[in-house]
């Protein structure tokens, strides 16, 4: 049996000794009712040991209960895994959470590193066979190259921003996915700023007269790019929309995908949607002076590298998190 080096070797203690800085094991291991009578598993150390061996280790419940017998932890069934696994979703749902938010103070930009910016996105989990699927939302750093939050919900769970830390002082950029008016009301509740990339009909933009704006007719004499102030009920203050025509490859790309989309779906494609294909609209809550309008298209292209992060996270961990649909936390 081929054994995790890391869960079963010295550094193992090394392992420990760094979320035991920030979290007490004993303590919250009963507080989250994970360790409530100590039979054979003794102690909160042990019991992660065992969530670690058959979650990041990819063991089954037969394989775990016969590596924590090796380890001397405990001589257990794989029901009796399966059991003690059931009862530490909360348990470890709050290590992580404390681990997240201490990598959070320790990555803080201080005041001169300019935007401190945060990529918020989700992906779709799909579990083997027909089990359930699950929703990563998640929070990433592009300037530590590393996620800062992450949430796992089932796939009845939307999207939306507020499924990971709104962080004061920070700049969340969005796909459209996000472009919705209770997310964008989340996010100035939280003391933050946004850069989100709409589509045509994704909000309903006002003039400063309160006046719907006509998208598509503006898109029509827009040859180059353009920026005006925008209204949306229900938000104070102005926002800021930028309008920036794609190169003619990279339109027509944009329209084909369009229409792809549109006949795998057997729906006539609007034609303002094959229009708007043709260029990248952003809507921000930033001040011209806190993002000048030739930055704005430059900063939210940086949203490549959470797609990347999540295949790395699918790919190169082996897609660890398709092994807990197992179970019903």
């Amino acid at each position: 049996m081929c054994k995790p080096p890391s869960l079963l070797s010295g550094r193992w203690t090394a392992l420990i000794a760094s979320i035991a800085c920030c979290v007490d094991l004993e303590a919250t291991a009963r507080q989250f009712k994970a360790l409530q009578r100590k039979r054979k598993i003794q102690t909160a150390e042990a019991l992660l040991r065992l969530a670690l061996m058959w979650g990041p280790g990819r063991q089954s419940f037969r394989a775990a209960a016969a590596l924590a017998g090796d380890a001397g932890i405990a001589d257990l069934s794989d029901k009796a895994v399966e059991g003690r696994l059931r009862k530490m979703g909360d348990w470890l749902a709050h290590i992580l959470a404390a681990l997240l938010a201490d990598r959070l103070g320790q990555t803080r930009p201080s005041a001169g590193d300019g935007l401190a910016v945060s990529l918020v996105d989700g992906s779709v989990i799909c579990a083997p066979g027909r089990g359930q699927d699950w929703r990563l939302h998640a929070r990433y750093d592009p300037g530590r190259g590393r996620f800062a939050d992450l949430t796992v919900t089932t796939t009845r769970a939307a999207e939306a921003v507020e499924r990971t830390r709104i962080c004061p002082g920070r700049t969340l950029i969005m796909d459209r996915g996000y472009a919705r008016v209770r997310n964008f009301k989340a996010v100035l509740a939280g003391n933050a700023d946004f850069i989100t990339r709409i589509s045509w009909g994704s909000v309903q933009l006002h003039d400063d007269a309160g006046l719907r704006i006509d998208l598509p007719g503006l898109l029509a004499d827009t040859s180059q790019r353009l920026e005006i102030p925008v209204w949306i009920k229900g938000l104070a203050g102005a926002l800021r929309l930028i309008i920036e025509p794609l190169p003619a490859e990279a339109a027509e790309r944009q329209r084909k995908r369009r229409r792809r989309k549109a006949s795998k779906n057997s729906r006539t494609i609007d034609p303002r949607t094959v229009q708007a294909a043709g260029f990248m609209m952003l809507l921000t809550s930033l001040s011209a002076q806190a993002l000048p309008t030739e930055q704005a298209s430059a900063l939210y292209r940086d949203r490549w590298q959470v797609e990347i992060g999540f295949k790395r996270l699918k790919t190169l961990e082996h897609d660890d998190f398709t092994h807990a649909h197992t179970l019903s936390f």
